[in-house]
């Protein structure tokens, strides 16, 4: 009996230990798994985490990628480290991340590649080289609501018009857009007009208006004694009746002793006794004078002559006197400067007709502030750069251009003698519209004259520029620039701070910047050599193209753009408020225009299409996101 029991109570522990030792097995299973579960769980989240971080690293360079293009447009590679990771941005224009071909020459794709750890994020995006508008064929404005029709010519592509559109017009293919009236689909928000920064533009003018180059300057030296220039009398000058309302008289002197006292020295004279003005220095005073006696007249008797003492002999300055006057006496009509800063104002009026020969070096029978009008007061030194307005010339104007050369065709230059002849006994007038030529007499002779800025050339025939030889590669006119039967080799920048005319057959190779504070004319010639290589020209005034090819982008700011039988590859920025297409004339890319075009010739035409990137230059207008291209992988 014992030994039952024993035996019983043995294999009842044997149950128990075995017992505890399954659950002890299966909770460690459990904690097993519990655990495991748990690592997984943390590992995710953590994966996710830095999977947020990878990808808001990739924005990161997308944004590094947008800011450094607008700035430069550089293309280039770019990389950086932040937030334990790196990212790294590339460029592509010719395809998408997929390596399919991107539509359109303008288009660049843009990917940033973005690495945390072992987590690897990508995000792309496609932006273009113009703004939203340039996707237009045709952005036009009409403000008086007038009816647009094409004639025969035809527009293919989109085309935003506010203005009543003709059932028969509108657009070849593509959607027209207008704001009122019929013949389109309305849109209630068209896209505004591209915002131009001109910065650079008028920096380059500035520059130009400043540029030195060549020019060996010559002055008339005058003995004090008997030499002298005489100008015949002139409707332009002094004749004409009662017209002379407003005048300008500038001219360079050195005096070789300022203080002489026993004549007056002449500088410039017109008029005699009763009407007149004059210029000259005497005991150490630079005198400026002008009178219009008649009681029946104006009544500006005695007259106002206005003076300064800060000139030095045997040194170069500028004078000028303005005149701006009416019928009647007014304060502050007539004024004088001194090497561009006025020195005094006074009284005046204007000039009725004052007959009598115009002198250069001598006085005939003008009066001085003493009230004596003797002859024979002949000046002692040289002068130079004589130039005779029929307006009159602001402060700002006569000190920004005193020290440079004038082109000859200024609004409002009636004669202008700049002595360059060197030789003979003719002053020639150089200013184009008239001919005031005045005759040297007695043995005045020719001297270096003061330094004074002119432009690189005013003409370029039969040659080849390369701008690699210039400073910046920048040829600065600071007067009209004329290109013919040239070649043109950049990258770089021609500027004339005038008028610039290419012609003949001229070619104008790639990246070369045209800019023009005046009118603008190209004609029988080449602008640009393909999309690859195109140009920009920006012009202040009217512009005209005619029998040409344009590669590139067109900004006219001027009155006017004409283009007559030629063919533009790229893009038209128009601010002017006449914009015409004669004969056979083409467009492909886009026209974004602040007025509409008149179609004048039967076949001419706008087309979209490809147009050119720019890459590396500032043109003043910043790329845009192209919508819908966004993507993350």
């Amino acid at each position: 009996m014992i030994k039952m029991n024993h035996k019983r109570n043995s294999e009842s522990g044997m149950i128990i230990m075995a017992s505890t030792m399954g659950i002890f097995i299966i909770l460690s299973l459990f904690a097993f798994y519990l655990a495991r579960f748990s690592i997984t769980e943390s590992r995710t989240g953590g994966y996710y985490m830095t999977d947020i971080k990878a990808r808001n690293l990739a924005m990161t360079g997308i944004e590094h990628a947008m800011q450094s293009y607008k700035a430069s447009r550089n293309i280039s590679n770019i990389s950086g480290n932040f937030n334990n990771g790196s990212y790294s941005v590339s460029f592509d224009t010719q395809n998408n991340e997929a390596g399919t071909a991107l539509p359109h020459s303008h288009f660049i794709t843009v990917k940033s590649t973005a690495t945390i750890n072992d987590v690897e994020r990508n995000l792309r995006l496609i932006i273009s080289s113009m703004p939203e508008a340039f996707l237009f064929s045709f952005y036009g404005n009409n403000s008086g609501s007038q009816t647009f029709t094409e004639s025969n010519g035809t527009i293919s592509g989109d085309m935003f018009y506010n203005g009543n559109v003709e059932s028969n017009s509108g657009t070849g293919s593509g959607t027209t857009y207008t704001s009122t009236g019929t013949g389109g689909t309305l849109l209630s928000s068209p896209p505004s007009f591209p915002t131009l920064d001109i910065t650079q533009y008028e920096a380059l003018l500035t520059s130009a208006a400043s540029a030195t180059g060549a020019y060996n300057n010559y002055a008339l030296d005058f003995d004090g004694s008997n030499d002298y220039v005489k100008i015949n009398n002139s409707s332009d000058i002094n004749t004409g009746g009662a017209i002379h309302t407003q005048k300008t008289i500038e001219a360079w002197f050195k005096v070789e002793n300022k203080n002489i006292t026993s004549r007056k020295q002449t500088i410039y004279e017109q008029g005699g006794t009763v009407r007149g003005l004059n210029i000259y220095v005497y005991g150490g005073n630079l005198y400026v004078g002008g009178w219009n006696e008649p009681n029946g007249e104006s009544d500006w008797d005695p007259g106002t002559w206005l003076s300064t003492n800060s000139i030095q002999s045997n040194t170069w300055h500028h004078v000028a006197l303005t005149l701006n006057g009416g019928n009647s006496v007014t304060n502050n009509a007539f004024k004088g400067y001194l090497d561009g800063t006025q020195f005094g104002s006074g009284q005046g009026s204007k000039l009725w007709n004052h007959g009598g020969d115009v002198s250069i070096g001598r006085n005939r029978d003008t009066k001085f502030h003493s009230g004596d009008y003797n002859s024979s007061r002949y000046f002692a030194g040289m002068i130079d750069e004589v130039r005779l307005w029929n307006v009159e010339r602001t402060a700002s104007q006569i000190a920004v251009k005193k020290d440079t050369v004038l082109a000859g065709d200024e609004s409002g230059l009636t004669a202008y003698y700049n002595f360059q002849e060197n030789t003979g006994t003719t002053a020639n007038d150089t200013q184009t519209q008239s001919n005031n030529d005045g005759s040297i007499n007695n043995g005045a002779s020719w001297a270096s004259g003061p330094v004074l800025s002119k432009m690189n050339s005013a003409a370029f025939t039969n040659t080849t520029i390369n701008l690699s030889s210039y400073s910046n590669s920048q040829l600065l006119a600071n007067n009209n620039l004329t290109i013919s039967g040239s070649t043109v080799n950049g990258p770089g920048y021609i500027v004339a701070n005038g008028n610039l005319s290419i012609s003949s057959n001229t070619t104008i190779n790639g990246n070369i910047f045209l800019i023009c504070s005046g009118t603008l004319t190209i004609s029988n010639s080449q602008v640009g050599t393909g999309l690859g290589a195109a140009v920009v020209i920006y012009s202040k005034g009217a512009a005209d193209y005619n029998s040409s090819t344009v590669y590139g982008l067109i900004i006219s700011k001027g009155s006017s753009l004409e283009l007559d039988g030629s063919t533009v590859y790229g893009a038209i920025l128009n601010y002017s408020s006449s914009f015409s297409l004669v004969g056979d004339s083409d467009i492909t890319g886009s026209v974004i225009s602040n007025s509409s075009v008149d179609f004048q010739g039967n076949d001419a035409s706008i087309t979209r299409g490809n147009i050119p990137t720019f890459l590396g230059l500032n043109i003043g207008l910043d790329p845009i996101v192209v919508p819908g291209s966004y993507l993350e992988y």
